[in-house]
């Protein structure tokens, strides 16, 4: 029945012109014609002509079924799969349709999909519903087809006129055991009709439509032609379809059924006529949809004999020497059987043969295994040489589920014959699990052109092969994301060109980008093979089944080599580019880069190809790097390509697989770059103000600097920004050694210092152009090269920015701009002048200079300063900039700017000399301790330096950026004194206790006792207490010990109080204040006796320790008060005291005359230099100075002359006791004091006290006068009135001191042991402290020891005249008269307290009588 003609829809479009893409890019020759070849139809020649007339019966379609405007828009389906897009309105450009690039192949971006077909797409669950899509890419159309609907569309917008329609094709309604099958469809090249297609679809139970065309003429959606294919099985599925001859097809059902089908009839009209292949040589019979298999005692048996058997693939491959006949190769899991079939002759059966079992016997020859090796077949496909080319996987027990991916060519001699395996090569894709064998997820042996470029297509990746003779000497394997391939380019035509192309083009439809093209230049990799005689050899190709045998997996190494062997270095680098010039720049690149490292710990070989990559975009060497006009433009590019080196390893979770140091080289690769950016703007706004000489500082640096390296060029600035980026840091160090010498020619006259001013300006902006992005690009990226934590990965390379010159040229610069802001504010701003000119910035005070300026840091005088504004950092928009420069004059212009400039240069010295610290330190140098100081210090100054600069607020930021608490403390204070308390308590918070105790070290230096102790919070209250004991323990004299106890008493800390107040008194300087410390201490020992009950010996003890100290203040007033009366009952003074007022002159005569009246004319005659340390004691005494034990026991000893004073008072009487008892007093005072004495002290001032003891009496005298014969009482009696007799008295029996311990013998109390010490440690310097300059005391120095020692060696002498004088046997009896009165007291109070008992009890019992 003839067709019934409808009206075709009026679309006489026209055909748009492509826009014309410009790049620049740098691309292999091989390339250019790519994107020209998706736009030219192929004008494939056929051996048959067709008509235009159809004479098949057509059958109408679904009404609606028309087709669907692409160009207009519909809002895409959120709750869908979002990877599907819509095509852009506009072209790609060239550089975003490049998705990979290597040497020899490349992979493009046709097309993206229409909005109408991502729409489809995103509304089928690809879990549940197989989809089916394919290329024809001499017609420039694809579809994608589903159990109900394909839809075709043209790709190639050049080729036609309808590129923005698609066309909407239903297919054969499935029934309910095919709902989720898809049909098998093929593309049909029109006939005569250019930007036309045909479509062929037939669904699972051999329903066949045929559309002739789709787009033009009487063609259309809705006319289609239909037969069908009698299955003889009704469970048989249709697998494959295959395009044998143009408009000739064959399908292959999974069993193994083969129908032809022809799309014209003999005469060339269009009709579909179905012809079951049969195994005998007959010529057709009968009607062909009763037809059967070949085989199986029928002639219509299936290929698939065996039980589980399906055909996986069918290939067509060259002509035979019938006449328009075709060779077709059917392939299943176990067999492979051949036909020839013709359009005009019946087709041949050729032979059936076991294809698993001879690739599993030429595997087990090839890899020399002993265990049967399985083999899967996957796919088959023809070369136009005439050999076979199967895609299968080889498994062996050992192995498991790991396979072996390989390519296996046969070849025979006859067309009849059965081929043999001549050549078996392995695959680099290996996946760890068995393929499907069966369904579209099938993989794919595709042939474009018969060879020898193949392709071995998967789910997920394509391997890209190139065959010379029997072997593979290229292979590549292009890896996609989750978004799979859906379909490739169908079959080749036939007969294939006379003339290959030089390049094999794989088309395919992506789940995520639409149309690509994978291309391989096959010239290029032959041409490369052959410079090489022996490059199978080397390559370890397997060119025959005969050649030398390979390891098999689970022996360490997989099945052969490679088809391109190369070093894992190469490999990694090859990806690492791909995916940082393709990958990561294009969110729409469907293709997949990651690689793996099964290496543990760091991987030296994807080190060295980050690092070779990275640098070779830092060198400007990539051949992958475009080559632009706009040095910014390409900087940018190269910045963004080296960020992109460590983000592709990151996001590959390789980051730990990078060293420290690798991954620190990568950052500073990227750094770099940054600053090159930054430093090129800086140049083109110097270039755009044309400000004179200063405006090519850089270029003149830069051209001196490469002149210096050996390199010359016209153009050194840009030379430099595209070929020499990696020297930007020795670009500092360049500057750092020739800018000061610069500077000084330019200051002969004023011109030149007006030219040396805008030199060090322009300088500073070059220094923060390059080290200030380079510092933010590594903060901003820390966490992307794990960086940011350097404790945990100390790193022991030096980085540019730490370069020991970095650090120099930036302190070089803070300093000549400081000194710049005061040489112009000095002229023409007097405000910042004078400010400058009042700082005392840290290392600036001189310590000779006592009467130095103030500085505004003083607390004298900070808040005169405190009120002042702090100027505003920078203009805060462009205009104000322009309105800041017209208004000012060129001077106040450049002081704002410079003084702009201080605080980034002090920032960046900062953070250089940090990273330098940090480097130095774990280096182990020994530079690293005075680089610390070295920063310190600095830091400090060029902080504080800010303040009278106006930019307080920038100091601010910095000491708490760099945590410069001291600092910080002083900024509050100097700055917003009023405000102080707020911004304490904040940066308390802050920083915790660290910022207490640089605050409590600031009250302390400024002896601000009242702030220091005035605390209102529980955690300053611990914070005190900590520093307090600390300080305590760094100088146990020191002012804590004088007023922490403040704070442990606010703290209810008693026993803490009386030990400092204890401390205090001991170390207090003065006599009042001693007793006031020692009385306060001795209430919070009686404090802490009442809370806690403890008596105990260590308690006892100590309030021991405390009353004695009690008692030598006690004393000192006593002495103090005693010489005051002396002097006041022999001299006309007025009646009150007058000691004290140590400038007065009435009291240095008062101390003359208190040393006069105590002493004899012979004691300051003998010894005139212990005199002369006996006035300085009473000038101490006078003034109320608290003494040492061993001046104390001078006062005591010294003195030959102490007179009692005359009278009855009370007072008098102390007087006199001290008088009488000074000798056994200081012997006590020694005893009680010993624990606080150095072993030679107390024996020195041991031997001093009874070597002046035995001299107070008059020995001579006394032995003439007892020396003869004298009665014992008169003995008795003489010897009782000496001195020595009371002291001793006194010692024992009244202040009971132990015996022997502090008693000596006159032999062992000479002081000759003791010269050095008393003379030059004790004496010569005692009185320094106490001393002013203008004062008529002067200290007792080296000078004066032989002095003293004659004078103590004339003690000496008098003494041996003394024992001379038999002193020691008068020492002995009485030593043993004292003994024995104290015995016979002693008896006497005992026999007195037994009467007093008895009596007592005599008068109980009478009581009790009565």
């Amino acid at each position: 029945m003839p067709p019934t003609d409808q009206a075709a829809d009026s679309l006489a479009a026209q055909t748009l012109p492509r826009k014309k893409q410009v790049t620049e890019a740098k691309r292999p020759v091989w390339l250019a014609p790519f994107a020209q070849q998706a736009l030219q139809p192929n004008d494939t020649s056929n051996e048959h002509t067709t008509n235009s007339a159809s004479q098949a019966a057509l059958s109408e379609s679904e009404a609606g079924l028309s087709a669907v405007d692409a160009s207009k828009g519909f809002a895409s389906n959120a709750s869908k799969v979002d990877f599907l897009r819509a095509s852009d309105p506009e072209p790609q450009p060239e550089a975003d349709r490049v998705l990979l690039r290597g040497d020899k192949h490349a992979v493009f971006s046709i097309a993206s999909f229409p909005e109408a077909v991502g729409r489809q797409l995103g509304s089928v669950d690809f879990g549940s519903v197989p989809i089916r899509s394919g290329v024809n890419s001499a017609g420039g159309f694809a579809f994608v087809a589903t159990p109900t609907s394909c839809l075709v569309w043209p790709y190639d917008s050049a080729s036609s006129a309808m590129t923005s329609r698609v066309y909407r094709l239903a297919m054969p309604d499935p029934d309910d055991t095919t709902v989720f099958e898809t049909p098998l469809v093929a593309l049909v090249s029109a006939e005569n009709v250019q930007s036309d297609v045909g479509v062929l679809a037939c669904s699972p139970t051999g329903q066949l439509r045929y559309w002739d065309r789709v787009a033009f003429g009487l063609g259309g959606t809705d006319r289609f032609y239909t037969a069908n294919l009698d299955m003889p099985d009704a469970s048989d599925r249709c697998e494959r379809i295959i395009e044998v001859f143009s408009g000739l097809f064959v399908v292959a059902t999974a069993k193994g059924y083969l129908f032809q089908v022809l799309l014209q009839d003999s005469q060339g009209a269009t009709e579909l006529n179905v012809h079951c292949l049969s195994k005998g040589a007959g010529s057709r019979t009968g009607m062909l949809s009763r037809m059967s298999s070949l085989l199986g005692g029928s002639q219509f048996a299936p290929v698939a004999t065996d039980a589980g058997d399906v055909v996986v693939g069918i290939a067509g491959g060259e002509r035979t020497e019938i006449r328009h006949s075709r060779e077709l190769f059917v392939l299943t899991r176990q067999r492979l059987a051949k036909w020839v079939v013709s359009q005009s002759q019946p087709e041949k059966f050729m032979f059936s043969m076991d294809i698993v079992q001879t690739l599993s016997a030429a595997a087990a020859q090839r890899f020399d295994v002993d265990v049967d090796v399985e083999v899967d077949v996957y796919d088959i496909a023809a070369m136009r040489s005439g050999d076979i080319c199967i895609l299968a996987g080889l498994y062996t027990p050992q192995t498991g589920k790991r396979v072996q991916l390989v390519v296996g060519m046969l070849r025979g001699n006859r067309v009849s014959v059965e081929p043999e395996v001549v050549g078996l090569w392995p695959l680099k894709y290996a996946p760890d699990f068995r393929l499907c064998q069966t369904g579209h997820s099938q993989p794919q042996l595709v042939l474009p052109e018969g060879g020898p470029g193949m392709f071995a297509v998967f789910p997920k990746a394509i391997v890209g092969v190139v065959v010379s003779g029997t072997s593979a000497v290229f292979e590549e394997v292009v890896s996609f994301r989750d978004e799979g391939i859906l379909g490739t380019s169908s079959a080749p035509q036939f007969p294939y060109a006379s003339q290959s192309t030089s390049e094999s083009s794989l088309f395919l439809t992506c789940a995520g980008a639409g149309v690509l093209q994978v291309c391989i230049d096959k010239d290029k990799v032959l041409a490369s093979c052959a410079h090489s005689a022996n490059a199978e050899d080397q390559d370890g190709e397997f060119i025959s089944i005969e050649t030398s045998a390979a390891s098999w997996p689970g022996s360490g190494t997989r099945v052969g080599k490679a088809s391109v062997t190369s070093s894992p270095e190469r490999e990694y680098q090859t990806q690492i580019e791909q995916a940082v010039f393709f990958g990561l720049d294009n969110a729409h690149n469907p293709l997949s880069f990651a690689i793996t490292s099964h290496v543990t710990g760091v991987d030296s070989a994807l080190e060295t190809a980050v690092l070779r990559v990275s640098q070779s975009i830092l060198d400007n060497t990539s051949h992958f790097i475009v080559d632009r006009l706009d040095i910014g433009a390409h900087l940018n590019e190269r910045l963004r390509h080296a960020r992109a080196v460590m983000q592709f390893i990151s996001e590959g979770g390789l980051t730990p697989k990078l060293s420290h140091e690798t991954r620190a080289h990568l950052c500073a690769h990227a750094e770099k770059l940054a600053a090159a950016v930054a430093l090129w703007e800086y140049q083109n706004s110097v270039w755009a103000q044309k400000n004179g000489a200063a405006s090519q500082l850089l270029a003149n640096l830069i051209a001196s600097f490469l002149e210096s390296a050996g390199l010359q060029t016209s153009d050194p600035l840009r030379t430099f920004f595209r070929q020499h980026v990696a020297a930007i840091g020795d670009v500092l160090v360049f500057m750092s050694r020739n800018l000061a010498a610069l500077r000084r020619a330019l200051d002969d006259n004023e011109s030149g210092r007006r030219d040396s001013q805008l030199i060090s300006y322009e300088a500073n902006r070059i220094i923060i152009s390059i080290l200030q992005p380079a510092f933010m690009f590594r903060f901003q990226n820390a966490a992307l090269y794990a960086i940011g934590d350097l404790s945990d990965s100390p790193s022991t390379c030096e980085r540019w920015t730490e370069h020991s010159a970095v650090v120099d040229l930036l302190m070089q610069r803070l300093e000549a701009s400081y000194s710049l802001c005061r040489e112009i504010s000095g002229q023409h701003c007097a405000s910042i002048y004078e400010r400058i000119s009042k700082s005392v910035l840290p290392n600036d005070e001189d310590p000779s200079d006592l009467n130095r300026s103030l500085s505004i840091f003083d607390d004298a005088i900070s808040i005169s300063h405190a009120s002042l504004p702090d100027a505003t950092e920078a203009p805060s928009s462009e205009e104000a900039k322009m309105r800041l420069k017209l208004d000012a004059s060129p001077s106040l212009t450049l002081l704002r700017e410079t003084i702009d400039q201080m605080g980034p240069l002090a920032n960046l010295f900062f953070r250089a000399s940090v990273d330098r610290i940090s480097l130095l330190e774990n280096t182990g140098l020994s530079e690293a301790h005075a680089l610390v100081c070295r920063y310190e210090a600095a830091r400090s100054r060029y902080i504080m330096c800010l303040v009278p600069l106006a930019r307080a607020s920038v100091a601010f930021r910095l000491a708490v950026e760099y945590r410069d608490l001291a600092s910080l403390v002083m900024l509050v204070f100097a700055t917003d004194s009023e405000n102080a308390a707020m911004h304490l308590r904040a940066y308390t918070e802050r920083f915790g206790r660290d910022f207490a105790d640089v605050l409590f070290a600031y009250y302390e230096k400024r002896q601000a006792w009242a702030s220091l102790l005035y605390t209102q919070d529980a955690d300053f209250d611990s914070w005190l207490k900590r520093y307090v004991d600390s300080r305590m323990v760094e100088n146990p004299h020191g002012p804590m010990a004088q007023i922490g106890w403040i704070h442990d008493v606010k703290m209810n800390d008693f026993g803490a109080a009386a030990a400092k107040l204890a401390r205090a008194g001991r170390d207090s300087l003065e006599v009042d204040q001693a007793r006031t410390m020692l009385s306060l201490s001795k209430l919070a020992f009686i404090a802490v006796e009442a809370e806690n009950a403890v008596n105990d010996d260590t308690t006892q003890e100590a309030h021991s320790r405390l009353e004695d100290a009690l008692e030598m203040c006690q004393i000192q007033e006593s002495l103090s008060r005693y010489f005051t009366v002396i002097v006041r009952n022999n001299r006309d003074y007025a009646p009150e005291l007058v000691w004290k007022r140590r400038d007065d002159v009435s009291d240095k005569k008062a101390v003359l005359d208190a040393a006069m009246l105590t002493t004899t004319s012979n004691c300051r005659h003998d010894f005139p230099a212990l005199y002369t340390v006996f006035n300085e004691l009473l000038r101490c005494i006078w003034n109320g100075r608290m003494l040492s034990v061993e001046d104390l026991v001078d006062v005591l000893t010294f003195p030959d002359n102490m007179s009692c004073i005359e009278g009855s008072s009370d007072d008098a009487e102390q007087y006199n006791v001290l008088v009488r008892e000074r000798y056994s007093l200081a012997v006590d005072i020694l005893s009680r004091a010993s624990m606080n004495l150095s072993e030679q002290t107390r024996e020195a001032t041991l031997r001093t006290i009874w070597r002046r003891v035995f001299l107070s009496d008059d020995w001579p005298e006394i032995h003439q006068r007892i020396g003869g014969n004298v009665p014992d009482s008169e003995l008795r009696q003489e010897l009782e009135c000496t001195r020595l007799y009371n002291v001793l008295q006194s010692c024992l029996a009244t202040r009971e001191l132990a015996h022997p311990d502090w008693y000596l013998l006159p032999i062992d109390s000479f002081a000759t042991s003791d010269l050095d010490y008393l003379a030059s440690t004790r004496l010569a310097p005692r009185f320094s402290s106490d001393v002013t300059p203008d004062s008529e005391w002067k200290p007792l120095s080296a000078t004066t020891s032989p002095a003293v020692q004659k004078d103590y060696s004339a003690e000496d002498n008098y003494l041996r005249t003394a024992i001379k004088c038999n002193l020691g046997s008068y020492y002995s009896e009485i030593l043993r008269m004292v003994t024995d009165q104290i015995a016979h007291t002693t008896r006497s109070v005992h026999n007195s307290s037994d009467m007093d008992a008895q009596a007592s009890t005599e008068t109980d019992s009478m009581m009790e009588f009565d």
